[in-house]
């Protein structure tokens, strides 16, 4: 196929495939209003299967894109909807496209190294404690189907494909084709964030942002959850500005990228999220010390969030979460419980843990008590609340060591792409600052929740990191490895 003509494919099947999500989209509220209606189902799942055969016309980029849509919309798909997933079933679009392209050789052939061989250890370890015998039984509060090979698909082998296809799939002409569809969907999370409270409220949708009565008075965007909004909000904000400064778009795509940049920034308050506001501010830092020309921005902002704190510094004290409030101490007793919990278990089965997906049941059962001024009551039940001590409560000492290699060889990685770039005047570093970041970000919201439940998160942050580091690498060689040094032999 010529490049022209490969080009409009392209162009074709990303307009194409949008219009069938809203189409889609539009079909799914009426099947919400009447779930047994065929017909319903069945537009939907003809969207689907079309869109996933324009993606066959096209490049890897391209269905990576329509994957990160699709987890986006995930949560707002009725469960008894379709027979499977439209996110697993574009996931397969991923992997059949990304595969058909190293056989064509329009993609290198993947190089495995250290980072990937922790992944699929760990991925085995999950394997290994889901077929194992476990004392509690699996299931969270929110999901009573609780599949614990789903989990594993979901929280460790999708999140690490897209790790691997970044890596050797995306190059640096297509990382527009990876950026504009992440801050499309950012775009909508902070409209319906913001119109969640101001109204109209009947153009938000999915409707359980408004009818929830669990995050009342908290922005949790389609994603249904504020701290997984937050993360998605601030991400968003780092490529609008990335984008937004790149003096080759066009004028109106910059405005596009600056005005979804600072939409995100009222939805990230609204969030009411502490660990979300946190991972905001530092977001900020590290835009003034690494972002170059688009520094002032980043201080820009930083200096009206200070501004807006202190003007606002007594409800900012406050223990009124709606009002902006960080003085509520119910979430820190949660969250006291929760770690209690974990290192009940961790001391009762400190080589494999309590089980895959048991937490819940053994925080039901077995709930622990931080100290006598804590309230027993608080974190009862829920899911840890705390990522690396929940894989250190259901997969043992040994998952958490797993998890743990694969973290700190992932920013080893990451790093050094982080420094070529900006050691580089002729490298663009907009792509390995979002992945900085994006990694940041999601290490800090794993102190407040079980990282292995964000679907899209996860995927989002090892899609980004193994796109920045396959093109570092691809650029610059593969990191050397380590120098061993060998006992001098005696000369005969």
């Amino acid at each position: 196929m010529s490049q022209p003509l490969r080009a409009r494919v392209q162009v074709a099947g990303v307009v194409g495939g949008f219009g069938l999500l809203v189409a889609a989209l539009l079909v799914l509220q009426l099947a919400q209003r009447a779930p047994q209606s065929a017909v319903a189902i069945g537009v939907v799942v003809l969207a689907v299967g079309a869109w996933l055969a324009l993606l066959g016309l096209t490049w890897p980029p391209v269905a990576i894109g329509v994957l990160l849509v699709a987890l986006f919309v995930w949560p707002a798909v009725p469960a008894d909807a379709l027979p499977i997933s439209p996110a697993l079933l574009a996931w397969a679009g991923v992997l059949a496209t990304s595969t058909i392209a190293v056989l064509r050789r329009r993609s290198p052939t993947p190089l495995f190294g250290a980072v990937e061989l922790a992944m699929a250890c760990f991925v085995l370890w999950n394997v290994a404690s889901a077929l194992l015998p476990h004392p509690y039984p699996t299931g969270t509060e929110d999901d009573q189907d609780f599949s614990v090979w789903r989990f594993i698909l979901t929280s460790a082998v999708l999140p690490f494909s897209l790790y691997v296809i970044g890596g050797f799939a995306v190059d640096r002409r297509h990382n527009k084709i990876i950026l504009w569809p992440i801050l499309g969907i950012v775009g909508y999370s902070a409209l319906v964030s913001v119109l969640q409270f101001t109204g109209p409220t009947e153009l938000v949708w999915p409707r359980y942002i408004i009818d929830d009565p669990r995050w009342v008075g908290r922005a949790v965007g389609v994603l249904h959850t504020p701290v997984a909004n937050g993360f998605l909000l601030i991400v968003g904000f780092v490529i609008g500005v990335q984008l937004g400064g790149q003096r080759t778009l066009k004028r109106w795509e910059r405005a596009v990228a600056f005005g979804i940049a600072a939409a995100t920034v009222p939805a990230i308050y609204l969030t009411h999220t502490r660990a979300v506001w946190l991972a905001f501010a530092i977001t900020l830092v590290l835009g003034v010390v690494l972002a170059g020309r688009t520094r002032i921005l980043y201080l820009i902002t930083l200096v009206l969030v200070v501004v807006a704190v202190v003007i606002d510094w007594s409800n900012f004290l406050g223990a009124d979460r709606s009002t902006g409030g960080v003085g509520s101490t119910r979430e820190i007793y949660d969250r006291l419980n929760g770690i209690a919990t974990s290192l009940w278990a961790i001391e009762h089965w400190p080589i494999a843990g309590s089980g895959l997906g048991t937490f819940t049941q053994l925080n039901t059962v077995d709930h622990q008590q931080w100290s006598d001024s804590t309230p027993w009551i608080q974190g009862f039940g829920i899911s840890s609340h705390e990522n690396e001590l929940g894989i250190a409560a259901e997969l043992g000492l040994v998952g958490l060591a797993l998890w743990l290699a694969v973290l700190l060889l992932l920013v080893r990685r990451l790093a050094r792409a982080v420094r070529l770039a900006s050691a580089d005047a002729a490298e663009d570093p907009g792509l390995t600052l979002i992945a900085l970041n994006g990694l940041v970000v999601w290490l800090i919201i794993g102190t407040t929740v079980d990282l292995r439940f964000l679907d899209l998160p996860s995927g989002l942050v090892m899609l980004l990191a193994g796109i920045a580091v396959g093109q570092c690498e691809r650029t610059h060689g593969p990191a050397p490895r380590p120098a061993v040094e060998r006992p001098l032999v005696a000369m005969r």
